[in-house]
Formats: structure tokens, C-alpha cells, sequence
């Protein structure tokens, strides 16, 4: 009966040591490039990948060319458009704004602006953060080819949507819709007197360390900004042209794959508005989103994301808010394979496996 105990044991032991290597193993670079490597070879993925676990990170890699033309790789220096991505900063100054008392968010958007329509009384700061609002989505209007290669004011652009009907009461739907984040730089520039990107620089960016995110513009000579391409059945090409003065409030920053990562340690340590104010961002309204973030729900707690989509460029960023892994794809190729790529990359460093 000794020998049996001794055995069983034994293999007890054994089963206690495997459980602890395994949960011991953390994914190595080699196995996150693995799991890059075949968009890559497939020509689907171009770009600059972080991924980290609290202030730690665990790879962080260039692919491919920021310019075709010279064949400049892409590092993790590189800056790269980061479309709607850049809704969650324009979330975080309007909450600060709130923060301070310049505003109220269930406060008609027309007490800041008297000049909008009267239909929009009923549209609230928060319905505009939400997408909850009605206003129609300017991008899908047959009018904005036209307009996205011209200089535009964010008022400006307004016009292009004021005077349609609201697609639904405000509150009642969620409806994705880059109008009401024009709105939002417009009512930005209204309460604190200053335009959405100089105030994003000067109480945001700067504050924070962020020094190689910003308001992109055409005429600013930008060290180590990639260019933009898109797949064309001819093959890639470059990417056609928007003036980035009219995403601005809805699409048009610029960042790096660590500064985004610094971003959102600080966002949700409730360094950059306090941690009050970031349970109202990280709340979902309506189709699980909140300001600026899609919410939901992942294996070990909440997962807070956004994709990007901008001319020549596609963005992925990810937070897994139960064990602090922080995941950013930036591409400059117009490809859907970032938001797989994240999701492959978040998996792996949250469960430790390999591709």
C-alpha cells in the first residue's frame, strides 16, 4: 500500500509541476510574429504591432514598407493615421471639459451652438458621444467625395448634414455616425476657445508624454509618417487624397504604436480625466458602445477596442481591462486584417499559447 501512495503521489507531483509550467508560459515574440507573419506574406498587413501587459511589453515590431516608393521600413517609430481610434480622444476632451464645469453632457448640443437646427434641441452632448443621436453620417453622404479633398472647418462641414432629418429620436437607436463627432470639435472650440487639436495638444498630448501623436495635417513636414496605400485589383497603389482638415473630431490623428499604448494606461489609470469620468467613457449606451470605445465582455473581464479606417491606413487598438493587456495594429494598407490580428495577438498574451 506504501509503494501505491508513493506512486499516486508521484504522479500528482508531476500533474501540479505541469499545471505551474504551463501557467508559467508567457507567448514569446517569436509566437507573436508567427501570428503576423501569413498577412504579411499575404500582402494583407503592413505596419507597426505592440503588445504589452501592464507597462510591460512583450513585442513591439515594424512589417513592411512606410513608403514604397524609397522602400523605407516600417518601424516602431513610425506614425501612422489612426482613423476613428482618434474618437476616444476626442471623447476624453469633451469629458474634461465636463470635468472642469464647462459643460454639461445631457445638455442640448444647441446651447452651445444657438446656430444649429431646431430639430437637433433634443440631441444631447452624450447622444453625440454615444452615436446615439440620429444626426446622418456624413461619410456615407454622396456629397463628401467631393468635399473630403478641400480645406474644411469643422462648422463647415456641418452644413453637409445640418438640414437632413434625424434618422431616428435621439436615444432610442445607436447608429455609428462621424457627425456627431464634427459636432463635438465644434462644440470643443465653442466652450473653451480653443480648436480641437490645439486644445488636445496643450491639455492632453503634452501633459501626457504623447509626443508623437497629433492632428495630422498635409502641409506639416511629419519625420517618419508613413504613406498611405490601398489594394487595388492591379495590385497596391497609393491611397486616395483627404484634406485631414475635415475628419477633424471623428479621424484625424496620427500616432505610434507606443504612444498609443502609453494612451491608454493612462486613460484608464484615470490619469487623463479622472476615474469617474472614465466610467462614463467605458459605459455602453446602445450596440455595446460607450464614448468613443466598443465595450464588451472577454474571458477575464471587460474589453475596451476601436478600429480606425482612413484613406491608405487601418488601426486596431485593444484593452483587456482583467489582466491589462494593451494591443495596437497599425497598418498603412486599407485592410479589415487589423481587427484579426489584434484579436490573434490579445489571445495569445492572454492565454499564453502558441499560434
Amino acid at each position: 500500500m506504501g509503494q501505491h501512495l508513493t506512486l499516486r503521489n508521484a504522479a500528482v507531483a508531476w500533474v501540479v509541476l505541469l499545471l505551474a509550467l504551463c501557467l508559467a508560459y508567457q507567448a514569446s515574440p517569436a509566437d507573436f510574429d508567427a501570428a503576423i507573419r501569413p498577412y504579411v506574406n499575404r500582402k494583407e498587413f503592413s505596419g507597426a504591432v505592440l503588445v504589452a501587459k501592464g507597462d510591460s511589453v512583450f513585442m513591439q515590431r515594424g512589417y513592411g514598407l512606410a513608403n514604397q516608393e524609397w522602400e523605407i521600413p516600417n518601424t516602431t517609430a513610425t506614425k501612422f493615421r489612426i482613423g476613428s481610434i482618434s474618437k476616444q480622444f476626442t471623447a476624453a476632451a469633451i469629458l474634461l471639459l465636463a470635468q472642469d464645469g464647462q459643460l454639461e453632457l445631457n445638455a442640448s448640443v444647441t446651447k452651445y451652438l444657438p446656430e444649429a437646427p431646431q430639430s437637433w434641441k433634443a440631441v444631447s452632448i452624450h447622444h453625440l458621444l454615444s452615436h446615439t443621436s440620429g444626426i446622418p453620417n456624413v461619410t456615407a453622404l454622396h456629397s463628401f467625395g467631393a468635399k473630403k479633398v478641400l480645406p474644411s472647418k469643422p462648422e463647415e462641414l456641418m452644413w453637409l448634414f445640418r438640414n437632413l432629418p434625424l434618422e431616428f429620436a435621439p436615444g432610442t437607436e445607436g447608429r455609428y455616425s462621424n457627425s456627431g463627432y464634427i459636432v463635438l470639435a465644434c462644440v470643443v472650440e465653442r466652450v473653451s476657445g480653443q480648436s480641437l487639436p490645439v486644445l488636445l495638444r496643450d491639455r492632453i498630448l503634452n501633459p501626457t508624454g504623447l509626443r508623437d501623436t497629433g492632428s495630422d495635417t498635409h502641409r506639416t513636414i511629419l519625420r517618419h509618417r508613413a504613406s498611405g496605400y490601398t489594394r487595388f485589383p492591379e495590385g497596391l497603389g497609393n491611397a486616395d487624397y483627404i484634406d485631414m482638415t475635415v475628419p477633424v473630431g471623428g479621424g484625424s490623428l496620427y500616432s505610434t504604436v507606443a504612444d498609443l499604448h502609453r494612451w491608454t494606461r493612462r486613460l484608464h489609470r484615470g490619469q487623463i480625466i479622472r476615474p469617474e469620468w472614465v466610467r462614463k467613457m467605458t459605459t455602453p449606451v446602445k450596440r455595446d458602445y460607450g464614448y468613443g470605445l466598443q465595450i464588451r465582455n472577454g474571458k477575464h473581464g471587460k474589453i475596451y477596442e476601436h478600429g480606425g479606417e482612413i484613406e491608405g491606413f487601418n488601426a486596431f487598438l485593444q484593452y483587456r481591462a482583467g489582466n491589462e493587456i494593451v494591443v495596437v495594429v497599425l497598418s498603412n494598407i486599407n485592410t479589415r486584417a487589423t481587427g484579426t490580428i489584434a484579436q490573434r495577438l490579445g489571445d495569445l498574451a492572454e492565454e499564453g499559447g502558441n499560434p
